[in-house]
């Protein structure tokens, strides 16, 4: 049986009595202590407009956390595909998943949260159509021999190629997470690129 982490760091808005960075200080030394322990991997949410000081920018702190560390793994639990653009989001993933030697367990999902929705400016109605569009981008991205296009309802791309790509590490999966009405996080491996 192996065990993992799963959570966030906590950042606070900075001030005279308060350094913004020391929750996510103690969250990179929590993990670097989990990995001394023998702790499997962590997985890092992400959340955006909620005032909790709840980490959005996940790809950057698990980057972080990667260099901190040797062998633990990194997962995203979960990246909301509608809300980013999936060209720039393959390319953030393929680099943490080739500086981390293969680590990465890119964990996606279509997101729930109506306020974090409507701060994109994004109607939750096109969560599903969106989320199958970047999907289809960024799977293409990694695993592309050539240049290609894509015209979509959301995105558009010209002749675009990654010259790596993710997966080159060892064991990289692509996992897609669903919270179901119970609360409970319902994970399937859509994908693997080893």
């Amino acid at each position: 049986m192996q065990f993992g982490l799963f959570g966030s760091a906590a950042a606070r808005r900075g001030g005279p009595e308060f350094d913004s960075s020391e929750g996510f200080r103690d969250f990179v030394d929590y993990n670097i202590e989990a990995e001394a322990l023998g702790f499997h991997s962590t997985f890092v949410v992400e959340h955006h407009f909620t005032g909790y000081g709840q980490v959005s920018a996940t790809i950057n702190l698990l980057t972080w956390l990667g260099a901190r560390t040797r062998w633990l793994r990194l997962g995203t639990a979960v990246i909301v595909l509608p809300w980013h653009n999936p060209v720039l989001l393959a390319e953030q993933a393929a680099t943490l998943d080739l500086l981390s030697g293969g680590r990465l367990d890119f964990g996606i999902g279509k997101g729930y949260r109506y306020n974090e929705f409507a701060g994109f400016c994004l109607p939750m109605e096109e969560a599903d159509a969106r989320f199958d569009e970047a999907l289809d981008v960024i799977v293409k991205a990694w695993t592309a021999e050539e240049p290609f296009s894509h015209r979509g309802r959301y995105w558009q791309f010209d002749k675009m190629m990654l010259r790596f790509w993710f997966g080159e590490g060892a064991g990289s999966v692509i996992i897609s997470g669903t919270l179901c009405r119970c609360g409970t996080l319902l994970c399937r491996q859509l994908l693997s690129l080893t």
